[in-house]
């Protein structure tokens, strides 16, 4: 058959918002090269883009037009991904190739093969009938194969399900296992045996969420409000069996720090289906290998982190975004897209139902529920029985100055953990602040030890000896002397988990005391081994940052104690009320899960604050306290009744990022569309000196998002004409989350 001529736009991984058009010879119709890699001439070198268009005609001369050469027989990606990619280039207005750069595996742009490679499996040796060992990890990673099929899985598979490389090397050395490369088997789709396990009969108020999401299957946002521990899994794990049994695929989407091995091991013992996992832990082959598997159908249900959401997946029927309020799906630089917002207009392209589930919906999802653009279902009740805990308030004005509230432990919490232990439940203390001090200071000059790279006082960490940097990671060790004035009179001010742990080892000599934050978990392995270890009962005290708040169930828990609510309070980002409000249910939410009674203690040196009594009130739900912040925000002119957006500058030198900004600023307030946007000055961040880089921006505001979606095209046509030095990093951020 003979080659035919097609012109293809073609989406080149450069800071450019256009797509630029290329000839490819092929025999294929059109309609099959969309979605399909091409290697194409750029200027003076060689580069390869994605197809997202096929035209008849182009702007280019017929003799100038050049040549691509397609590397793919088949697309890559689907169009559903292609259409939701152009429309967050244009929503969040990022070059569109940058924005589908984002979205391919490493691999894939690197131009390696689109096809599933052998991969290493686990198996274990034929003659083995048992291993002798007293590690509890080794006999259930022993017992898991054993129950296999050919008595082998994946070591990635393994790997995602807390079974680590070291772990799966023991049974190796055991003389019990072998690592086998070979073809990946693929789950054979039946809708007849779609269950593992028979799912526990849901609750009324479970199954009328199951009837709701799943009735009709067209596109719906759905908001899932429910307690913390009402059974919102279990809601979502029968809304998928649902959506598997019409032969559809599902895509849940979870923070970071929920997608544990704990998590993923309910889909894996529900379901007999294939299963893809995508997350940051993923090597660029297994990250590869996810992405095929869902394109291709081998896989019918992808679990991942922000990043998952572009991945193709066949015949997509359900979305589901578990603590959908969670800002780590809020992409922070770069394409610096909201995985909801993104998530949102990928389910409307296929005409399927999205779940945005949390105890603590985003103040945007409760005014789109309150509007009725979303649809709101309700789940008031704990599962299983469990009743919510009750709450006290410490005013820490009128505790007595012991040693340990100088740690944030006041007497009256210590009394409460010496209660619960010795009863034989566990405690958990909460302090989102690592380190062992906030910061050192010199008691002779008022000298604060500062990053060298960024406006930053640096955290004391004792037991590493250093002042680090928790902003860009700098550090340097603990010093004798200050280098202003000489002095040795160097002063410790605040607390952090390091010190509260010391503290408590010291009270409780006896109890076992599990710290969790970044510092003692440097990786998935440890969190997995504190985890089993808490949930053994071979720790009291459970001490962390919110590592420990969020996709963690422990039911003996019955204690929680938060120590320091202040710091969320009073705060010049207008969201940072709805950021505490947040993180303290969810935290709360650990306590009294089970069958045993909970109870939470805040405490504060603000007690009057109307958050606080709102909080504690067992009779105000979440969302009645949401609605109040949402009244306040109207009030103030404030998103979500207003669209706001940052243009961002940073630069090595003030001046520069300072100027350029300047200029851009100069420009924007003459243009026509300016008289409708409140356009700020250009000012410098709250810390304008960070990784060694001074940052500026300008915040803008508009009441309609189409308004804001005009201006910031002028913005970036303007920008086109002033043009940008390589100096000078330019970002538009949309719908910001923090404020810088």
């Amino acid at each position: 058959m003979s080659k035919k001529s097609i012109i293809v736009s073609v989406a080149l991984d450069r800071p450019l918002f256009s797509t630029f058009d290329y000839l490819v010879k092929t025999t294929d119709d059109s309609g099959s090269l969309i979605g399909c890699r091409v290697a194409v001439p750029f200027g003076q070198s060689n580069d390869i883009g994605l197809i997202i268009a096929c035209h008849t005609d182009t702007k280019i001369e017929k003799n100038k037009i050049k040549e691509a050469v397609l590397i793919d027989d088949k697309p890559i990606t689907s169009a559903d991904v292609i259409d939701t990619i152009i429309f967050g280039s244009k929503y969040y207005h990022y070059p569109i190739g940058q924005c589908f750069s984002v979205a391919m595996p490493g691999l894939l742009k690197q131009g390696v093969s689109a096809r599933i490679d052998d991969i290493d499996y686990l198996v274990l040796n034929d003659e083995v009938t048992g291993v002798n060992s007293r590690s509890k990890k080794l006999l259930e990673l022993f017992d898991l194969l054993v129950k296999t099929t050919d008595r082998a899985m994946p070591c990635r598979d393994l790997s995602l399900r807390g079974f680590p490389k070291r772990i799966q090397q023991l049974l190796i050395d055991k003389g019990c296992a072998s690592i086998v490369s070979k073809a990946e088997q693929s789950i054979e789709f039946d809708k007849n045996n779609i269950l593992k396990e028979q799912p526990p009969r849901p609750n009324p108020e479970q199954q009328f969420a199951i009837n709701q999401i799943t009735c009709e299957m067209l596109f719906h946002v759905f908001v899932l409000n429910g307690v913390t521990g009402s059974g919102k899994t279990e809601v979502y794990l029968q809304a998928i069996h649902n959506t598997l049994k019409q032969d559809k695929s599902v895509l849940v989407l979870v923070p970071e720090i929920a997608l544990t091995p704990q998590t993923l091991e309910r889909f894996y013992r529900r379901f007999n289906v294939g299963i893809s996992v995508i997350n940051s832990s993923l090597s660029p082959k297994e990250r590869l290998v996810s992405h095929l598997k869902m394109l291709h159908g081998h896989s019918r249900i992808l679990i991942g982190t922000r990043s998952a959401l572009f991945t193709p997946i066949k015949n997509l029927g359900l979305i589901v975004i578990d603590e959908e309020h969670d800002n780590s799906f809020k992409q922070s630089d770069g394409f610096r897209y909201h995985a909801r917002s993104i998530a949102i207009k990928r389910a409307q392209l296929n005409n399927c139902p999205i779940v945005l589930g949390s105890a603590t919906v985003s103040l945007e999802t409760a005014l789109n529920c309150i509007n009725q653009r979303f649809i709101k279902i309700d789940l008031m009740h704990r599962a299983g029985g469990a009743s919510m805990p009750d709450f006290e308030i410490i005013d820490l004005k009128n505790e007595p100055l012991t040693e340990g509230i100088k740690t944030g432990i006041s007497l009256t919490l210590e009394e409460q953990i010496g209660i619960e232990t010795v009863k034989g439940n566990q405690v958990l203390l909460f302090l989102n602040r690592r380190g062992y001090s906030r910061h050192l200071e010199c008691h002779s000059c008022g000298h604060i030890f500062t990053c060298s790279h960024c406006d930053n006082p640096m955290t004391v960490h004792k037991s590493a000896n250093k002042l680090c940097c928790h902003v860009c990671d700098n550090y340097e060790f603990l010093p004798h002397n200050c280098p202003v004035c000489g002095s040795s009179a160097l002063l410790e001010t605040g607390f952090g988990t390091e010190q509260v742990e010391k503290y408590l080892k010291l009270r409780y000599p006896d109890l076992t005391i599990e710290r969790i934050d970044r510092d003692s978990v440097k990786n998935k392995e440890e969190l997995d081994l504190k985890l089993d270890r808490i949930k053994s009962g071979k720790a009291q005290i459970l001490l962390g940052t919110q590592m420990l708040s969020k996709g963690h169930d422990f039911p003996n828990v019955t204690l929680v104690g938060i120590l320091d609510i202040d710091s969320g309070l009073y705060s010049d980002d207008y969201r940072s009320r709805e950021y505490t409000l947040q993180l303290i249910v969810q935290v709360a939410g650990r306590a009294g899960r089970a069958t045993k009674a909970g109870h939470v203690i805040i405490q504060s040196n603000h007690v009057e604050d109307p958050l606080i009594q709102t909080i504690a009130n067992p009779h105000i739900s979440y969302f009645a306290t949401a609605y109040d912040l949402l009244t306040q925000r109207d009030m103030m002119a404030l998103p979500p009744f207003t669209q706001q957006a940052f243009l961002l500058a940073n630069a090595s030198d003030r001046e520069k990022a300072h100027k350029f900004l300047q200029n851009l600023h100069d420009h924007i307030v003459c243009l026509p569309c300016a008289n409708t946007i409140d356009i700020g000055p250009v000012v410098s961040d709250k810390m304008e000196k960070r990784h060694n880089r001074y940052h500026f921006h300008i915040l803008v505001t508009a009441g309609r998002r189409e308004q804001m979606s005009l201006f910031l095209d002028s913005v970036v046509a303007i920008l086109k004409q002033i043009g940008n030095t390589s100096s000078v990093r330019f970002a538009i951020e949309v719908d910001p989350q923090t404020m810088y």
